[in-house]
């Protein structure tokens, strides 16, 4: 899997390989669990809605995501 690369206030550009799961557990830190990941990539799909379509399942090389807003 790639990394993701951009800072947070760019956002994430989306590299080959990349899923939701995988950014959001790259973003979680390194003592995630796989339930903190599944409740967080969803508030990546919501925030990036418009720009990955209607299937959180599919991302394209190069889209430019942002991170969901800190609650």
């Amino acid at each position: 899997m790639a990394t993701p690369r951009a800072s947070d206030d760019e956002g994430v550009v989306v590299m080959p390989g990349d899923t939701l799961w995988s950014i959001a557990a790259s973003r979680s830190g390194p003592f995630a669990s796989d339930l903190d990941i599944a409740l967080e990539w969803p508030k990546w799909y919501a925030a990036n809605k418009t720009t990955i379509g209607e299937d959180p399942a599919v991302l394209h090389p190069g889209q430019v995501l942002k991170p969901p807003p800190r609650t």
